[in-house]
């Protein structure tokens, strides 16, 4: 029953939360950290890529995409990521709002 109801409020604060943590931050060595940004059109979503694949083969453990505008904004990860040496991150803005994200990743 536990599980169960830490899995229900972690899904419902997942739902609020529009800055994307895959994998594992904490005391991990950050290779990579890249400001994204776009401006707005009316009545468009921004959309934009970034790849990034490590020079030296290591191991990603974890990528964070902050929405530094709190505009409900989106990130997923759409290629690579944990456990690979490369990820695409694609982030997409809401409708009528420029696009304003931080991306790092670690490993």
């Amino acid at each position: 029953m536990r599980t169960v109801l830490v899995f229900v409020l972690y899904f419902v604060c997942a739902c609020y939360s529009y800055d994307m943590f895959v994998g594992d931050t904490v005391h991990k060595k950050m290779v990579f950290h890249q400001r994204v940004k776009d401006f707005a059109i009316p009545f468009k979503k921004r959309i934009k890529t970034l790849t990034y694949t490590d020079p030296e083969k290591r191991i990603i453990k974890g990528v964070a995409a902050i929405d530094n505008d709190f505009s409900h904004a989106s990130a997923n990860i759409t290629d690579g990521g944990v456990g690979h040496s490369h990820v695409t991150v694609r982030m997409k803005s809401q409708r009528h709002h420029p696009l304003n994200f931080e991306v790092e990743i670690y490993v």
